[in-house]
């Protein structure tokens, strides 16, 4: 059999993994590949309590080992709560020697003697990180700790904004299908209204509200009655909760991380809540005679909209945060429903549509 010799973009397939488990998979397959290692993992690592550090997504890793790391080994590896602790800076441990604690490090066991071993964390907030390791049996000489250092260096921005690009992935579409209807917005709060995570794009459309104010990586309600009654249903911690129309502009509604399911195993704001806003159906007319004049669900109509602004379904598919094959199918539906034969008979009589 003819040995592999091209040679794959890493960053390339970086920028389509978000929301594709099998293309995680690819990428670390391929980085494997590239340092002529022997495994690699996406690990979540809690810097609190090393026990609750877990996979994410790996290669050449049985299940079994995954189970018995996150059973016992995970607080034993000193290196990966060295890197995380570290983040954005590459490390290889067999370069390390005072930096992590031998005497926990000895009892670790690496899988299949692979004991040489390249890291980098991405920060995730103040008591998690997302850790990329690449295992191998053979230690690393010279040539190679150079050449290996380069490729990590070239793939951390990258690799950081594909990470939060899945995060987001994950929660837009579990807030979508919490909801079972379409959200212009939404942020990650503590119990004070600290802001645990936000997506720069929201944050602007959520800066523009009446009734809300962002800074300092807090948010604040102008209305003291609806600040109260945010705060009685994060107390309540209930399943869900909202406060209706306050700033006659939109629905606020408040969603415990915890009832959300299917969420990987994030677990970076467990113990958080989504704030989502939403405007009021006769603020989005549009919208509003696409589902009732046409009969488009809220999705279809919500890809609609985005394909009118911005025609190309990869577009339209990274800013709803749907797969390509989902956002296809929503416009197939739609023409069908408008009775178009083709993508320019759609534009137009959504531009028709949208100038009433």
């Amino acid at each position: 059999m003819a040995q592999r010799t091209e040679v794959i973009d890493l960053n390339a397939i970086l920028a389509t993994a978000p929301g594709n488990a099998l293309i995680w998979n690819r990428f670390l397959a391929e980085l494997t590949w590239q340092l002529n290692c022997d495994s690699s993992v996406l690990l979540v690592t809690d810097l609190i309590k090393r026990e609750n550090t877990h996979f994410l997504f790996s290669v050449n890793i049985p299940l079994g080992y995954q189970k018995k790391y996150e059973r016992e080994f995970n607080r034993l590896d000193s290196f990966n709560y060295f890197i995380s602790k570290n983040p954005k800076q590459i490390h290889f441990n067999q370069t390390l020697e005072d930096e992590i604690n031998h005497g926990i490090e000895k009892n670790f066991k690496p899988l299949s003697e692979q004991r040489h071993r390249i890291g980098v964390s991405i920060p995730c907030n103040h008591n998690h990180a997302l850790s990329l390791i690449v295992n191998r049996k053979q230690a690393f000489n010279d040539a190679e700790l150079k050449k290996f250092n380069q490729i990590f260096q070239a793939i951390i921005s990258p690799l950081e904004e594909a990470l939060h690009g899945e995060q987001r992935f994950k929660i837009n579409s579990q807030i979508l299908h919490y909801m079972g209807e379409h959200f212009d917005g939404y942020i990650i709060i503590d119990r004070h209204l600290n802001i645990l995570f936000s997506d720069p794009v929201y944050t602007s459309i959520i800066s523009q509200l009446d009734c809300v104010t962002i800074s300092n990586d807090r948010i604040q309600m102008k209305n003291s009655l609806m600040k109260q009654q945010l705060l009685t249903l994060i107390e309540l911690n209930q399943e869900a909760g909202s406060v209706h129309n306050q700033c006659h502009s939109c629905q606020i509604s408040l969603i415990p991380i915890s009832s959300l399911e299917n969420l990987y195993k994030w677990e970076c704001y467990k113990d958080g809540f989504i704030l989502t806003f939403t405007h009021d159906k006769a603020k989005n007319p549009s919208l509003n005679r696409l589902t009732e004049i046409f009969q488009l669900s809220r999705c279809e109509a919500v890809c609609a909209l985005h394909f009118m602004k911005t025609p190309s379904i990869p577009e339209v598919a990274s800013s709803t945060y749907r797969s390509q094959e989902t956002v296809r199918n929503h416009i197939k539906h739609t023409m069908q429903k408008m009775d178009v034969h083709n993508q320019a008979e759609l534009m137009k009589k959504l531009l028709t549509l949208s100038a009433l």
